[in-house]
């Protein structure tokens, strides 16, 4: 009889075993998949350097994919989509830190390398209107088919949290007259995009008494450049004389000096989402050329500066 009992322990227990070992948690689970396979939120976002020679420069986005090698293409917004329509967004409304935000979709965690901007094919849907009211539809400059815009540059969704990326038009690079002396000129879009991770940058402020006019033109560039290499950048003026040439090329933001009626009228130049770096401050002339030596050097922003730093004398 005791042998019995011992028998039926043995038998109980190598079933709960056997119980145990198909549970495993090597075994393939659709609901529950691995972290490193879980999806994720993006949101991306688009912001702008200011201009001080137009009122508005709208553009009209249409879908927005993003790939992990250029051949794969993920949807992350569609107009066409129900309940979905067309973005109409006025860049120089989201300068100085705003942003037009999309809605958050959800991705697989990983490494991706581009993303494509569609904007409306219909002239009028991307204008720019001038400082006299005049208004002129945007030349697209686009290489992708039904006005496709790439942006390629590395980004990383991230297992777990919200990735959130902005995009950077910098309409004063991005916007050329092709043909200025036509009547009424021709104004191309070649977007000069830049795609910053957000919690990689921070803001940098630069105030009173290093900015003491309004209205006056600020680039920030890698700190080092020497007077020859400014020197050598094209103006605004030079980079309109060839669809294929930028103004500026070397830096990193532009802005234009302002008094802030919210804080005790200083007058101030704001570069947001700057990347963690260190960065010299160049002044534009009259003459459009940069004044050198820089205004300001070793401007540094690091993650230390809880996302901003201000400069003022």
């Amino acid at each position: 009889m005791r042998d019995l009992k011992r028998f039926c322990v043995y038998l109980t227990t190598l079933v709960f075993l056997v119980f145990i070992a198909g549970c495993d948690s090597s075994s393939p689970d659709n609901e529950n998949p691995p972290p490193s396979q879980e999806a994720t939120t993006l949101v991306l976002g688009i912001t702008d350097a200011p201009i001080d020679d137009a009122k508005s420069v709208v553009i009209t986005v249409t879908s927005i994919e993003i790939s992990k090698d250029g051949e794969g293409w993920e949807e992350y917004f569609n107009a066409n989509n129900e309940g979905e329509e067309e973005k109409k967004i006025d860049l120089l409304e989201y300068s100085k830190g705003k942003v037009f935000l999309f809605d958050g979709q959800e991705f697989n965690a990983g490494e991706y390398g581009q993303i494509r901007l569609y904007l409306s094919e219909a002239p009028e849907k991307n204008t720019i209107t001038l400082l006299d009211d005049t208004i002129h539809n945007l030349d697209i400059n686009s290489g992708i088919r039904n006005n496709g815009v790439k942006l390629v540059s590395g980004f990383e969704i991230k297992d777990g949290v919200t990735t959130s990326l902005t995009i950077d038009f910098d309409v004063r690079k991005s916007i050329v007259v092709k043909k200025p002396n036509r009547t009424p000129p021709i104004y191309s879009l070649k977007p000069t995009l830049k795609l910053i991770t957000n919690d990689l940058s921070g803001n940098i402020i630069v105030t009173e008494d290093i900015i003491d006019v309004k209205d006056v033109v600020y680039y920030l560039y890698p700190t080092g450049r020497t007077n020859a290499e400014i020197e050598s950048e094209l103006t605004e003026e030079e980079a309109s004389l060839d669809e294929g040439l930028v103004a500026f090329a070397g830096s990193v933001s532009s802005g234009t000096s302002f008094i802030d009626t919210e804080d005790n009228n200083l007058i101030k130049v704001i570069f947001p989402f700057i990347s963690y770096g260190t960065y010299d401050l160049y002044e534009m002339g009259t003459d459009g050329e940069l004044i050198y030596p820089p205004k300001k050097e070793d401007i540094t922003l690091s993650a230390d500066d809880n996302g901003e730093v201000i400069i003022s004398e």
